[in-house]
């Protein structure tokens, strides 16, 4: 049995093949395709090596030993390989034909196509470079690329000339080919074995023309009958026929007189080439543009599906020959009917270099992609085992892909997130996170940090909540402090006990007080401001103000004399603001490591950048991940880490919690908890390990990660090299959590339920300024100091629960432990407790919440007030109402008067944890307030223990 692909070979025609690939030649599939199939040359260009380096890994292990390429010339090294080696597979049809056939196609860069000069000079450079006999440069048959083909082929340079589509133009190129040969006979320079092809375009004719035959048809319907007829005739018509005409051309130039010398002087004619001969409209045979321009002398460079489709159903058939009359009276027919194929042809050809300019510019992006990629090898430090969530994440990542959501998020584009107008705006002005590289000034900062090393300052105390205050104090957890800097205190609670605690830790003469809000009208930070002003009796030297401009705080710091005034790009909200002004001030103030610093975030930007495939992105694959199996019930999110940046997971708790948690829907981060057992945990969970190469505590968190995914619970694993390169996981984890909030349907740049918090706190203030007490309320119960206080959607079925389980509701303990045993799969406990923050209290709150996991195995999270009402509290309103609230708080004992206020800080705490449980209850949330008459807030906790116990006991 004969193939019609060998056959046509009998007829005068060689077939090419339209593709190269690294994994087409090792696999041997290029080899196969030339010794039993009749392959005898192959083309490339830069939308084929686009679609073969920048989809595949398979040139992965060669970008990574030239790391140090820019992508013009990493992508020159990938292919010179692949040109040299699919060369050297078809050398032995050069030899065979005697330099007739055997070549492959490299081209010279698209960008060049308008420069003769360059376009010659780089042909000459790129056939040097190749070194091989049957290499054809790729030139496109321009006005100025004419002349560079006539020089290159005098040069004694094979060219494959592209881009043609009109009969015209054609014929100006062959006669550059025949000039330049002419050229080197009369040099006395041999012309023997200087091959080229002209490639004449195809189906992109009928592509255009037929749409405006289609046009013409539909405007003509009911009303002309014959002119529908005549545009209907034509139809799939154009490309063959000008493609014949552009073979008698041929037969003109080359089987005549023109030739005669050069001819007997042993040169090859410059053969016509079929180009783009894969069928684009499915209602024409997919071997269309083969079948029927087969002739003598021509060559026929086909896709691999094409190729495909006319080897097991071609038609070997000499064509080319037939109809040519026919030709000429179709192309007669155009002009009649009211296009001019000249026209057509022209746009055809300025298209092409556009599409050819636009796949290499491209494939210049992707080729960066992948170095970038391999260089920064981050995203082979995750690990992810999803079970059977795998799928449905990579589709989602995939579909991410498919909507360009990474492009456009770059680009700033708002819809990625919601399609109303004024949203949109916000959403716009919140972006500026995506640009810190740019607008935050490190030298500045530098040079700051330079004043401070050795200097007069002990201590730096931050005056700042939330977004403002907790990469600071994750920066300082993590590094400690450095030599010859001052130690950071941070203080984002109004509990007097914390501020005395602060007060007395430092030297106030020596302290320097960095008020951070970028509102700067935050009523703690401001608070907090007024008295250590007063403290330190109003010394600007002592303070820093990072703001946004114009803000209050702004114009306090430009009338106190602020030592320093830092103002932060207006349009990075709070929790997205760890690498602006917010966080790096701090990290200067403590001596970091500013370079290291920046290079981490830097390179983190890089691997997840504009043109970064969604597979190789990071953060997408983070955010995809949480938000995905978040739509999947997984909502709850545990993050664990090596000792050493354990307390991350404060800052990526508000960013998590704060951006997803609203229009009844959320993430629960879950943070500062152990890692529990299998059986501690529902099926509402995913966790993530941040683990820090080197720390010691690796090997425990190691092995209790690895029972929780070898159980079937979901994991992922981020691997860090340093500590540094927390910098870089601030950006990874900013991306991914607008990824997430794209994927739940969120806004995750705005906090719309925290307001409602601070407006109860602001009319309690008032309450108190008119009536020098805050109202007071009744009690469902107390027993000795500790009061429960609650609302009618937590009381009535708390009541009913007492009495299914035979708790006593007139009990303290029993309402409680009704209320821990009285939960659905999928709820979560948060602890809040409004005290000053010890590590005591802090041990006690760990250990009932491990207590509540390992009784009902729902999530369970804690936190300080006010601290929480500028991190998870948007969660607890806005999110979906599955919360228990434990509200923990007990009387001050001194307070201490805010400056110019009318009350102190001991009132303010209170009435923001009132203010809080009236938000919650406002919301129908199952809350419990738990309120010790006393001075500190044991009592309270150790009720709650007792309930513990007495569920404990209950289970046993």
């Amino acid at each position: 049995m004969t193939l019609p692909t060998v056959d046509v070979q009998a007829l005068g025609q060689s077939i090419w093949i339209d593709f190269i690939s690294r994994k087409m030649i090792e696999s041997g599939d290029l080899k196969r395709h030339v010794e039993e199939f009749g392959v005898v040359g192959l083309t490339s260009n830069p939308a084929i090596f686009q679609q073969a380096i920048g989809t595949s890994d398979d040139y992965d292990a060669m970008i990574q030993d030239h790391l140090t390429l820019d992508a013009n010339g990493l992508y020159e090294v990938l292919a010179v390989r692949d040109i040299q080696e699919a060369a050297d597979i078809l050398r032995p049809v050069y030899d065979r034909t005697h330099g007739e056939d055997g070549y492959v196609s490299l081209e010279v860069s698209p960008l060049l196509a308008n420069n003769t000069a360059d376009t010659l000079s780089e042909a000459k450079r790129l056939f040097a470079t190749v070194d091989r006999p049957n290499l054809m440069i790729k030139i496109p048959g321009t006005k100025a690329g004419i002349p560079a083909i006539e020089a290159a082929i005098a040069a004694g340079i094979n060219i494959n000339v592209t881009l043609l589509f009109s009969v015209q133009n054609y014929e100006a190129v062959a006669e550059a080919f025949i000039r330049g040969l002419e050229q080197r006979l009369a040099a006395g320079l041999p012309v023997t074995k200087i091959a080229s092809v002209a490639s004449f375009f195809v189906s992109r004719v009928d592509a255009m023309i037929d749409s405006v035959l289609e046009n013409n048809i539909r405007a003509a319907t009911g009303r002309d009958l014959d002119r529908v007829a005549a545009n209907r005739k034509l139809l799939g018509k154009a490309a063959i026929a000008n493609a014949k005409l552009a073979y008698k051309s041929y037969q003109t130039l080359f089987e005549g007189e023109r030739f005669a010398a050069l001819r007997e002087a042993g040169a090859f004619v410059q053969r016509p080439l079929w180009a783009s001969t894969g069928t684009k409209n499915p209602a024409y045979p997919d071997t269309y543009y083969v079948d029927g321009l087969i002739g003598k002398n021509t060559v026929n460079t086909v896709p691999p599906a094409t190729f495909k489709a006319f080897m097991d159903h071609g038609t070997a058939a000499e064509t080319l020959s037939v109809g040519i009359e026919e030709a000429q009276i179709v192309l007669d027919m155009l002009a009649e009917v009211g296009i001019s194929l000249d026209d057509v042809t022209s746009r055809l050809q300025s298209d092409g270099v556009e599409k050819f300019i636009e796949s290499f510019e491209t494939l210049m992006a992707q080729v960066e992609a992948k170095r970038v990629v391999l260089k920064t090898g981050i995203i082979h430090r995750q690990k992810l085992a999803l079970g059977t969530s795998r799928e449905s994440v990579e589709q989602t990542l995939h579909k991410l892909g498919a909507e360009l959501v990474n492009p456009r998020i770059w680009n700033k584009d708002a819809t990625v997130w919601k399609d109303n107008p004024a949203i949109m705006e916000k959403i716009a002005n919140r972006l500026g996170w995506l640009d810190v590289l740019k607008t935050i000034d490190l030298q500045r900062l530098k040079a700051f940090q330079a004043t401070i090393k050795d200097g007069a300052f002990q201590h730096v105390v931050l005056l700042g909540m939330g977004g403002s205050s907790l990469a600071p104090e994750v920066l300082f957890k993590t590094f400690g402090q450095q030599a010859g800097f001052p130690d950071l205190r941070v203080l984002d609670s109004t509990n007097p006990a914390q501020i005395r605690a602060i007060e007395s830790a430092v030297d106030l003469s020596k302290t320097l007080f960095v008020v951070a809000s970028k509102s700067g009208g935050t009523i703690e930070t401001a608070s907090f401001m007024e008295y250590f002003w007063q403290q330190t009796q109003g010394n600007g030297q002592q303070f820093i103000a990072i703001t946004d401009p114009d803000t209050a705080m702004h114009k306090t710091a430009q009338e106190r004399q602020f030592r320093e005034i830092f103002l932060n790009p207006a349009d990075i909200g709070g929790r997205y603001s760890s690498l602006s002004y917010f966080g790096m001030v701090p990290a200067a103030l403590i001596g970091l490591d500013l370079d290291a610093a920046w290079n981490a975030a830097n390179q983190m930007f890089e691997a997840n950048g504009p043109q970064i495939p969604v597979v190789q992105h990071p953060a997408m694959w983070l955010g995809a991940i949480i938000g995905q199996m978040a739509v999947e019930g997984r909502n709850k999110l545990p993050i664990f880490g090596s000792a050493a940046i354990a307390s991350f997971g404060d800052w990526a708790e508000q960013l998590v919690a704060e951006s997803t948690g609203k229009e009844g829907r959320g993430i629960l981060p879950v943070v500062n908890v152990s890692v529990g057992k299998p059986h501690d945990y529902g099926s509402d969970r995913v966790f993530v390990y941040l683990k820090l190469e080197g720390d010691p505590s690796n090997d425990d968190l190691d092995e209790a990660i690895k029972t929780l995914r070898e159980a079937g619970h979901s994991r992922v694993v981020i691997s860090l090299n340093d500590k540094y390169e927390l910098f870089g996981e601030f950006f990874r984890w900013e991306y991914a959590t607008g990824i997430a909030g794209r994927i739940l349907g969120v806004n995750p740049f705005d906090e719309p339920n925290v307001t409602e918090a601070k407006q109860n706190t602001g009319a309690l203030l008032d309450h108190y300024k008119a009536n020098q007490s805050l109202p007071e309320s009744t009690p469902v119960l107390a027993e000795g100091v500790v009061s429960l206080f609650t609302n009618a959607a937590t009381l009535s079925p708390l009541e009913e629960l007492c009495t299914q389980h035979n708790f006593n509701s007139r009990s303290l303990v029993d309402t409680i432990a009704a209320a821990i045993i009285g939960t659905n799969a999928g709820d979560y406990f948060a602890l809040l407790a409004y005290a000053q923050t010890t590590d005591h209290t802090s041990a006690t709150l760990r250990e009932i919440a491990r207590r509540i996991r390992h009784l009902t195995r729902r999530a369970v999270t804690y936190n300080y007030g006010p601290r929480y009402l500028h991190s998870t509290g948007q969660l607890h309103k806005g999110g979906s109402n599955t919360g228990i609230f434990v509200v923990f708080s007990h009387d001050v004992e001194t307070d201490i008067e805010i400056p110019g206020a009318g009350y102190g800080f001991g009132v303010l705490h209170t009435a923001q944890a009132a203010g809080d449980v009236q938000a919650l209850y406002d919301h129908k949330c199952r809350t419990l307030h738990l309120h010790s008459t006393g001075f500190n807030i044991e009592p309270a906790l150790a009720v709650f223990n007792e309930a513990l116990e007495l569920v404990t006991a209950r289970r046993v």
